[in-house]
């Protein structure tokens, strides 16, 4: 579903039995405040209250969001109390409440979690003691045995119920910091940005909290990321920003408002090359998701086929399911496998009939009202014929160079984003070592893993898990040191060689 934004201060309807404000009953409809956009674009920094909201409107299905003062403490008592959760968590999204975010103390009176199951909203506690979870209507008298919440225990969510955690005041605008109000719509957007996002299938903490639903969706084949699932966004890229501007102003912008481009020739082919592994596909897939259009990646070996005329067939086909599902982006990995120059020779080799499909293709879907478009990547852009180059072919071209100084900083802050680092470890001695040795956005992934497994070991951490002597105040001793990612650069830079 797509949102459209609404100018700030405007006022829009919505209806009756999708929102309570301050226990005001609602007739028919109402007219509230917009807030829904409050925050972004950079006007303001969210604060704890807007963040709230964003988690909200991540959740689908298989995704949490949890409220901390205490991360290991909340992130423990989920590993705990994981097979209480009747769906599968694939993602959790987690906003820590720190003594700047409340009013009168220092943190939480307790951690807590909230899941979505079909169209109903579910809260657990997911602190170490019993304690009195005021989930209810703030005009509602409260009743202790109503809302006394054991540890791991899980209630349902009603609509306009706050959820007390000993804040008592109001915010400075005047509303509940955990005020419940079920989103309209889903948009994760908000929440990758400003929240801590962990995936189940994609970092060890995620693997600790699988439980036997979690575990039953991914055998049963849906650890694959839908289309409309938001796996990856701008957000998760770095160095790239001057790239990621001419993506949203050639794809993004016509995608999500088609009436300002209505009359103007778009580039529907995006030619996307430079060195492996320095976040060609990530871009794809986020510009996707930032667009909220279906998402197709291929590599272009799939598309040759040994029947005569199979290939054809095939990119004839995937253009027309573009068209027929626009918005739609196409992603073509390793390009240059069927797009190689044709030679001109009456000897034509077998894939030269297959960039003449491409080039007909590539201009009927120019000609055509679709949003929808291809890009293309390749590591060699020489190699590539002239023809498909071309205007109105993939006449937009966008270099992914190996990342700069300034952009493995940013690549690392991303990588490092919630990992036990000490605060003696410098970023730029890292920065410089990383570009004397070419490192590229995916080898300062694979540095901040290695550093961690460096700390595990050095710290004698290995040696307690192996011996069964490991134990749950050890979580807080593990801190990533400037040596061990030294140590990891060494190793990833000799593998290079």
């Amino acid at each position: 579903m797509r949102i459209t934004p609404i100018s700030a201060g405007r006022v829009y309807r919505v209806p009756a039995r999708r929102q309570e404000v301050n226990s005001k009953s609602i007739r028919n409809s109402t007219e509230i405040p917009n807030i829904a956009f409050y925050g972004l674009f950079g006007c303001k920094k969210p604060d704890v209250t807007e963040k709230f909201r964003y988690g909200l409107e991540a959740l689908d299905d298989k995704s949490m969001l949890i409220v901390t003062s205490d991360e290991t403490v909340s992130n423990l008592m989920l590993n705990k109390v994981v097979e209480n959760i009747d769906v599968p968590i694939l993602k959790t999204y987690t906003l820590k409440v720190g003594e700047k975010d409340l009013i009168n103390r220092e943190k939480l009176e307790a951690n807590f979690g909230i899941y979505k199951k079909n169209y109903d909203y579910y809260v657990i506690n997911l602190s170490e003691w019993i304690w009195n979870l005021e989930v209810r209507n703030p005009k509602e008298t409260l009743n202790t045995k109503q809302h006394f919440v054991k540890s791991g225990e899980i209630k349902k969510l009603n609509y306009g119920e706050y959820i007390g955690t000993g804040e008592l005041h109001l915010d400075t605008h005047g509303k509940y910091k955990f005020m419940f109000n079920p989103p309209y719509s889903y948009n994760p957007t908000n929440a990758e940005g400003y929240l801590e996002v962990r995936s189940a299938v994609s970092t060890p903490e995620g693997l600790q909290s699988l439980n036997r639903q979690t575990i039953s969706a991914l055998t049963a084949g849906e650890k694959k990321v839908s289309n409309k699932q938001k796996e990856f966004t701008f957000w998760d890229i770095g160095g790239l920003g001057n790239i990621i501007e001419e993506l949203r102003k050639s794809i993004i912008r016509p995608i999500n408002y088609p009436m300002v481009y209505k009359n103007i020739r778009l580039n529907k082919g995006i030619m996307l090359y430079g060195p492996p592994r320095c976040g060609k596909t990530l871009l794809g897939k986020a510009i996707a998701n930032e667009a909220d259009a279906e998402f197709r990646y291929v590599n272009a070996n799939e598309f040759k086929y040994s029947e005569v005329g199979g290939s054809e067939k095939s990119v004839r086909n995937i253009f027309k399911q573009a068209e027929d599902k626009a918005p739609f982006i196409l992603f073509i990995d390793e390009f240059d496998a069927i797009g190689k120059k044709r030679d001109g020779s009456s000897n034509a080799r077998f894939d030269d009939s297959v960039v003449n499909q491409f080039l007909g293709c590539m201009s009927d879907l120019e000609k055509s009202n679709a949003m929808a478009f291809v890009i293309a990547a390749t590591n060699r852009l020489d190699l590539i014929d002239p023809a498909l180059l071309a205007s109105g072919r993939f006449g937009l071209h966008l270099e992914v160079p190996m990342p700069n100084l300034e952009g493995l900083k940013e690549i690392y802050d991303i990588h490092a984003k919630g990992q036990p680092i000490e605060d003696s470890v410098s970023k730029d001695e890292l920065a410089k070592t990383m570009l004397e040795n070419k490192f590229n956005g995916s080898d300062v992934a694979e540095m901040v893993t290695l550093g961690y497994y460096n700390a595990l070991e050095r710290l004698g951490i290995n040696r307690k898990m192996d011996n069964k002597t490991f134990m749950l105040s050890d979580l807080k001793k593990i801190k990533i040191a400037q040596e061990d990612f030294t140590q990891a650069i060494a190793k990833i830079a000799k593998q290079k060689l």
